[in-house]
C-alpha cells in the first residue's frame, strides 16, 4: 500500500517529522512518501491560506492518482481543498480534521479541540457544523502558537498539556482532539498526564487510509462528481 502525505505548506522543516512519525504509525506493509506545496502559504493558519494552497494541493491529488497511489492524506487539521480533492481522484483522499472528528465521536459524547491561534478557532467550528457535529463540541481552546514555531517542542508541549487540563477540567471535555497536524507524536504524552482519550489527527488520517485502501472503498462520486473537462 503506498499513501501520498501532503504537507499543504511550502516549509519544508516539517517533513521529517512528518515523515518519521507517519512511518512509526503505519504498517509495515504501508509505503510512505510525504511531500509539500512549491507554492502557496507557509503555514495554513486561515482561510485566505486554504485558498492559496488549494491550487498546489489539487495537483499533488492529480499526481498521487497518476502514479498508483492508494490513497493522500492532506495533512493539515483544517482540510484544505479536501472535497475539489475527491472531486478529481479515484483513490480515498483524508482529511485529518474529518478523520479525527469522526474517532472522537466514537471515543466519548463530546470533545475539545486544542488548536493554535484565534484565527482557527472560526474554522474548527464552521467545519464542525458542516459535518453535523458541532453539538458533540465541548470547546476549542488555543495555544497561541503559531504554526511555524511548532518546532519547539518543549514549549509547545507545555502549553498543550496546559490547555487540555483546562479543556477537560473548566470544559468537561471527554475527549482531547489535536487541532494541529503539526502536533503529531504528543497525544501519547498528553493522554498519559490527563486520562482521557487524545486523538492525534495526523494518525487518525492514517489509519483511515489503510481501512479504506483494505476495505476497497473511495469516496462516492453521487457526492463528489467528477467535473466536467477533467480527466
Amino acid at each position: 500500500m503506498r499513501i501520498m502525505v501532503v504537507n499543504p505548506i511550502t516549509t519544508r522543516e516539517f517533513e521529517p517529522l512528518t515523515r518519521s512519525e507517519f512511518e512509526a504509525a503505519a504498517r509495515a506493509d504501508v509505503e510512505i512518501e510525504v511531500v509539500s506545496l512549491d507554492e502557496g502559504p507557509p503555514s495554513i493558519e486561515s482561510r485566505y491560506e486554504e485558498q492559496l494552497a488549494a491550487r498546489d494541493i489539487l495537483r499533488k491529488v492529480e499526481r498521487a492518482n497518476a502514479e498508483g497511489y492508494d490513497a493522500v492524506i492532506v495533512n493539515c487539521f483544517g482540510d484544505p481543498a479536501i472535497g475539489a480533492a475527491r472531486e478529481i481522484s479515484r483513490i480515498p483522499v483524508i482529511g485529518p480534521g474529518e478523520a479525527s472528528f469522526l474517532l472522537a465521536c466514537c471515543l466519548g459524547q463530546n470533545f475539545s479541540v486544542v488548536t493554535m491561534v484565534d484565527s482557527l478557532v472560526p474554522v474548527v467550528v464552521e467545519n464542525l457544523r458542516r459535518l453535523g457535529l458541532l453539538d458533540r463540541l465541548a470547546s476549542v481552546r488555543t495555544l497561541e502558537i503559531p504554526v511555524l514555531e511548532l518546532m519547539d517542542r518543549a514549549r509547545v508541549k507545555s502549553a498543550l498539556l496546559e490547555a487540555s487540563r483546562k479543556a477537560v477540567s473548566e470544559d468537561r471535555a471527554q475527549v482531547i482532539v489535536l487541532g494541529c497536524t503539526g502536533l503529531v507524536g504528543l497525544a501519547a504524552e498528553v493522554q498519559g498526564e490527563l486520562g482521557v482519550p487524545v486523538v492525534d489527527p495526523a494518525i487518525a488520517s492514517l489509519k483511515l487510509a489503510e481501512a479504506l485502501v483494505d476495505m476497497r472503498l473511495s469516496h462516492s462520486k453521487a457526492t463528489y462528481a467528477k467535473p466536467k473537462g477533467t480527466k
